[in-house]
């Protein structure tokens, strides 16, 4: 089989331009959908004690617990990172740039770009937190994209809650779907260590009223929407290549 024939048989751009849409459309119903801020409150309600106005694990607690599941990833993918992108110099300048090579810089740009992202969002949305509001004993009104932007509530610099910020230090962890074969770029196989760190440092947070279910969920949506551009992207330099 020619190499020609051998890419028309490898159909693994197909999966990409409807995962991006379906990621799109997760973001806009988990944003804006009035139903799901009702599902957040009540699940919210699971981690908070009324009786002590407290949460189960506190926000202020930092014992091991936060220094394993909150500062230790923010460090473990700066220096992971980091050390990558040095390696790649490195080696780019070494020897001529190899096809694998385009495969690990879109890795780390996706790697890069999750957080890059989460961070700007939660910088300008306006969005409280579940410990910020006074249904849980905070000192603010709930704010969410609808009351933001329907409602017209102002904007309030202490409120930088959406999506979820630390979640995202996990769900960039989806760019190792670049560095998979391109059959297996659209497999849970390579998303799945992403998905799994997401939710876990996800739910740490959730457990501190940090964030509501859907500010995770839109994160995640978010870092499947990058990843499976950078996919597309890196397919189209395969099929020219």
């Amino acid at each position: 089989m020619s190499d020609i024939s051998s890419r028309k048989a490898l159909p693994h751009t197909s999966h990409v331009p409807l995962e991006a849409v379906v990621s799109m459309a997760a973001i806009f119903f988990f944003a804006f959908w009035p139903p799901v801020h009702a599902l957040d409150i009540r699940l919210a309600a699971y981690f908070f004690d009324g009786a002590s106005a407290s949460w189960l694990v506190p926000p202020s607690q930092e014992d091991f617990l936060y220094r394993l599941v909150y500062r230790a990833p923010k460090l473990a993918l700066a220096i992971a990172g980091g050390g990558a992108a040095l390696w790649l110099v490195t080696e780019a300048v070494r020897r001529r740039w190899r096809p694998r090579y385009t495969q690990y810089a879109l890795g780390l740009a996706v790697v890069a770009l999750v957080p890059l992202a989460t961070g700007l969002l939660k910088a300008v949305t306006g969005v409280s937190c579940p410990a910020q509001e006074t249904i849980f004993a905070g000192p603010y009104l709930h704010s969410d994209m609808v009351t933001r932007l329907v409602g017209n509530m102002p904007y309030n610099e202490h409120l930088r809650c959406w999506p979820a910020g630390h979640a995202s230090a996990g769900f960039a962890l989806l760019g190792l779907r670049l560095i998979a074969p391109p059959l297996l770029r659209s497999s849970f196989l390579y998303a799945s260590p992403g998905v799994a760190a997401g939710w876990t440092l996800g739910i740490y947070q959730m457990a501190r009223g940090q964030h509501y279910l859907s500010h995770t969920v839109v994160t995640m949506a978010l870092a499947f929407l990058i990843s499976s551009l950078a996919c597309a992207w890196l397919a189209r330099v395969e099929d020219r290549g």
